[in-house]
C-alpha cells in the first residue's frame, strides 16, 4: 500500500515493529508491560505524525527518535523513576525471577549500563551496533568528521566497558 512514493503506515508498522519493540524493551527491562505500552505509544504517535515524515530520515530512524522520547517521558513521569545508577539499584539479579537465563541477565545489565551512559554515548553505540551504521554514515548524520565520530565512539566503548565491568564485578553475567 504505497501512495505517491511514500510508505503507508501498515508497511512501516509491519516492517519495523520488531525493531522498535526491541529498542524500547531493552531500555525499560525488565518491565515487559511498559515495553508493550510504550511501543504502542510510539506507533500511535507515528500514525498521528505520518504526514510529517518527509523521507529525510529512514522510517526506522524516525521511529527510534519517537521511541527515545517516549522512553524518556516514561522515566520522567514514572514516580519510581528507575534507579539513577547501577550503584543505587538493587542487585540486578534480585530484580528478576530465578529462572532467568544468563543471556537474559546479561541483556538486563547491558540495558542498565546503556541507560546511565553520559552524553551521546548510548546513541553512538546504538547506531553502530544495533542499527549497523558505518562510521561514515554516523558522521554524515551528525554533520561531523569521521575522525570525530571514531574518537567519540572509542570513548563510548571505553565508558561502556568500565560501567559494565563495575556492574558485573563479582557476578556471573560477565561476558
Amino acid at each position: 500500500m504505497q501512495t505517491s512514493g511514500r510508505l503507508s503506515f501498515e508497511e512501516i508498522f509491519d516492517h519495523h515493529f520488531q525493531d522498535v519493540y526491541a529498542y524500547v524493551a531493552w531500555r525499560v527491562a525488565p518491565d515487559e508491560e511498559a515495553a508493550r505500552d510504550l511501543t504502542q505509544e510510539v506507533f500511535l504517535a507515528a500514525l498521528n505524525g505520518l504526514s510529517r515524515l518527509r523521507g529525510e530520515a529512514s522510517p526506522l530512524t524516525w521511529l527510534r527518535s519517537i521511541a527515545r522520547n517516549k522512553v524518556a517521558d516514561h522515566f520522567r513521569n514514572d514516580a519510581r523513576g528507575g534507579p539513577e545508577s547501577i550503584d543505587e539499584a538493587e542487585d540486578v539479579a534480585s530484580m528478576v525471577s530465578p529462572d532467568v537465563s544468563d543471556s537474559q541477565l546479561r541483556a538486563l545489565v547491558i540495558s542498565r549500563v546503556m541507560k546511565q551512559l553520559a552524553g551521546d554515548y548510548a546513541e553512538l553505540l546504538e547506531d553502530k551496533y544495533i542499527e549497523g551504521l558505518s562510521v561514515r554514515e554516523m558522521a554524515r548524520r551528525r554533520e561531523l568528521s569521521e575522525k570525530a565520530v571514531e574518537s567519540a565512539l572509542s570513548r563510548a566503548r571505553a565508558a561502556f566497558r568500565e560501567s559494565y565491568k563495575t556492574a558485573t564485578a563479582g557476578k556471573e553475567c560477565e561476558a
